[in-house]
């Protein structure tokens, strides 16, 4: 990575920076970040539906979600890693940076997953943030530092020194927020779906009376709904794993001082 090709400011930023900074760069990258949720997402979201047929369906699209985002989450750092330094940002150069690091990525990123979800359990899910943000950068790790073997843990542990604390309060802040978006999403796609084609997908099919057994019953044998709740996962996660992503350049910016960098190179240039 060239510090000068840098296509946006490198400068600390908060979590609310990151998560700004977030919003407009899907926006403005919606296309090619939809298609990934798409190309990634459509296999495990057509599954979870067809298992809903069975009685489990909720469970296999969560299963799968949990660990298929990781690749989606890989690619959405390949691609806009890649662009933030100058690179076109396309499917096809995303794509070709994944194939170049796949033999790691289908090693580290389902262990990863796996060692979130063992020790994230324990203690009632109090851990879930703390190793979720231990691991958090893994994919940039893998994807643009290109990274082998014992370095990588090393690495991880280099990124957060001293701040693993401040990590866990932003791994947190964009995890609800990515909860919060995903929610509202749903509810408007149910809401527009029974408006405009007399569809209901959930709240026109609750019985608040028994909401709970309506609620059990619907996750597990829906296939419309578990289809559109799993689907709202898909398209969001992008926007949270990009806020991520920009955290990941704050950690390394104030840890490496590459805005300080970046201004003696410009002062240099300007002395030549």
């Amino acid at each position: 990575m060239r510090l000068e090709d840098a296509t946006l400011a490198l400068e600390p930023r908060s979590v609310g920076a990151a998560i700004d900074l977030a919003i407009l760069f899907y926006r403005r990258h919606a296309v090619k970040l939809l298609s990934l949720s798409v190309l990634f997402g459509l296999l495990p979201v057509l599954i979870g539906g067809y298992r809903a047929t069975h009685g489990d369906g909720w469970i296999w699209a969560l299963v799968l979600f949990f660990f298929g985002s990781a690749f989606l989450g890989a690619a959405v750092v390949a691609g806009a890693g890649h662009h933030v330094f100058g690179e076109e940002f396309t499917l096809k150069n995303t794509l070709r940076h994944l194939r170049r690091r796949l033999g790691s990525l289908l090693f580290w990123l389902p262990a990863a997953r796996i060692v979130l979800a063992l020790l994230g359990a324990m203690c009632w899910g109090l851990l879930w943030v703390p190793v979720g943000a231990r691991y958090g950068f893994l994919s940039e790790v893998l994807v643009l530092e290109q990274l082998r073997g014992r370095k990588i843990a090393k690495r991880l542990e280099e990124i957060l020194k001293s701040t693993h604390v401040e990590a866990c309060g932003r791994y947190f802040a964009i995890a609800s927020f990515g909860l919060l978006v995903s929610t509202v999403l749903f509810l408007f796609l149910d809401l527009g779906s029974q408006v405009l084609f007399g569809v209901p997908i959930f709240l026109a099919k609750v019985s608040w009376a028994v909401a709970y057994e309506d609620v059990t019953n619907l996750l597990s044998y829906d296939p419309l709904l578990v289809s559109v709740l799993a689907s709202t996962w898909w398209l969001v996660y992008p926007l949270a794993r990009l806020a991520w992503f920009f955290c990941y350049l704050d950690a390394r910016i104030r840890r490496e001082g590459w805005d300080v960098e970046i201004a003696f190179r410009v002062e240099a240039r300007r002395i030549a």
